[in-house]
């Protein structure tokens, strides 16, 4: 018997999904070689739920993350209200590479498992406390606490090496392991256990507007809709599909053998035709792209860093990996021999064409990281910088509009005045600041002396502000006016 031809909607599906999966991963590829590249932190809609809060409360984004995140997790928002899951079954990368594993197992084993009943809705509760887990430690650490643990982070630096990818992300590594090998024997086992993305979607699709609806009285009980979902969901006992777990794929739709329809798509009550679900799903995704550019938002690559200094609202912390030595010291108006001399680098070994990421390789060492760079040009230019665990470091001043230690002729290097911040510490009022107390970009300096039973005077002194800055507006709103960032702040009230 000749196999059944596969519906045009669900090749159109899986054509949607091979562009993202190819498109992801090349992107993710030309990442490692070239400048310019997005980077798979930039491309993941969650991280745009993690740095929102924080981008919210203090006016910043958590360090590796761009204002597209935000672009794409609204736009999974949007979807995930309107069309249920539709971004699970039609946009996600790593659901897609979940299916080839899937495919595989399939033609391997020539059947397909399934999770015993039991253990499978006791297991499909776990992506909620891991969403949760992650949005806290995220939001009290204002780090990417889950990188290291992701697996798709992990696939995405595959073409890096395994010596980069395994000191990174080992853990990440050998759950992507797990879970392709897992996928193999069930189908998008990451999606319905683990997921944090699904987790959301998964709530947000409590919204009912997209349904799939059985009409009983067409229905012959086959259970073949019930066989082809991938994520398991009985659809052959129930009038309308309301499962958290339905990822918008249709497949039970287009499986359905009866001649007059038996499974609806349904947008507020009303049926639709499929193509149409389509249309919407991906209207609502361009829609967004194009609010996200028209806002200047849609931001996959950070500024280079001589465009920041050009502005002069440049960060130590805004030095990435992909940054030349040429870049850093110009940027930062550091003398490149300078700067070789505090890394302990030899020029000649590693020309100032090289990327701080690739140093390591260049220079045959270990363990060096770009961290350590930042810390370099932070104790060259006198500023403060707590790592990559810790909060962005100062504005600098680019050396077009400050002369730096680095400039200064070496007899007087030496004796190169404190930065402003240095200085403003030291004049600083003492008082305690309880260890819970945590400074926001929505408090004014009123707030902030309230919440402490300090003077406005006071608190000023001790953030090293200037005497006529408001102390009614929110700090956020007056940063680039005094030229002072969130993160210097917050690393000022505590010490």
């Amino acid at each position: 018997m000749a196999a059944k031809k596969m519906p045009p909607i669900q090749i159109a599906r899986r054509i949607s999904l091979g562009i993202v999966l190819v498109g992801f991963t090349v992107l993710t590829i030309l990442h490692q070689r070239l400048q310019g590249i997005p980077s798979v932190d930039a491309l993941d809609p969650f991280g745009g739920l993690e740095t929102l809060m924080k981008f919210l409360a203090g006016g910043e984004f958590i360090k590796k993350l761009m204002p597209s995140n935000i672009v794409l997790f609204g736009a999974i928002v949007a979807l995930g209200l309107v069309l249920s899951r539709f971004f699970c079954g039609w946009f996600c990368a790593f659901g897609a590479l979940q299916g080839v594993f899937g495919w595989i197992g399939k033609k391997l084993f020539k059947r397909r498992f399934e999770v015993p009943k039991k253990v499978d809705r006791v297991l499909r509760w776990a992506k909620y406390p891991i969403l949760v887990g992650i949005i806290y430690f995220t939001w009290t650490t204002a780090s990417l606490v889950i990188r290291t643990y992701d697996p798709l982070a992990a696939y995405a630096h595959l073409s890096a090496g395994f010596s980069e990818l395994w000191a990174e992300f080992g853990v990440g590594f050998i759950l992507l392991v797990l879970i392709m090998v897992g996928s193999m024997f069930y189908d998008r086992v990451f999606c319905k256990y683990v997921c944090p993305l699904g987790a959301v979607n998964a709530i947000l699709s409590r919204v009912p507007l997209f349904r799939i609806k059985r009409i009983e009285n067409t229905c012959i009980s086959c259970s073949k809709c019930d066989r082809v979902c991938p994520m398991n969901v009985e659809v052959s006992t129930v009038q309308s599909v309301n499962s958290p777990e339905c990822i918008a794929c249709m497949e039970c739709v287009t499986a359905c053998p009866t001649k007059k329809p038996s499974l609806v798509a349904t947008l507020g009550g009303k049926a639709l035709n499929l193509w149409t679900v389509v249309i919407i799903g991906l209207a609502i995704f361009v829609g967004a792209a194009l609010i996200g550019q028209a806002t200047n938002m849609l931001q996959f690559v950070a500024p280079k860093l001589t465009d920041l200094a050009t502005k002069g609202n440049i960060n130590v912390a805004d030095i990435k990996g992909s940054s030349t030595y040429a870049e850093v010291a110009a940027a930062f108006g550091i003398e490149t021999e300078r700067l070789y001399r505090e890394l302990g680098l030899d020029m000649k070994k590693v020309p100032e064409t090289t990327k701080l990421k690739d140093t390591a390789a260049v220079a045959g060492i270990e363990d060096f990281e770009t961290d350590t760079v930042r810390f370099a040009v932070a104790k060259i230019l006198g500023v403060p910088y707590a790592g990559e665990s810790g909060e962005t470091s100062a504005v600098v001043k680019p050396a077009a509009q400050e002369t730096t230690a680095a400039q200064a002729p070496a007899s007087q290097q030496t004796e190169t005045a404190q930065p402003a911040e240095t200085a403003a510490k030291t004049q600083a009022t003492t008082f305690a600041v309880p260890a819970d107390f945590v400074l926001e970009g929505t408090m004014s300096i009123q707030d902030v002396a309230k919440a402490l039973s300090v003077s406005t005077k006071q608190v000023i002194e001790k953030l090293g502000l200037p005497a006529d800055i408001p102390v009614d507006k929110p700090l956020r709103d007056l940063k680039d006016q005094y030229g002072y960032s969130m993160a210097t702040l917050k690393e000022k009230i505590k010490q």
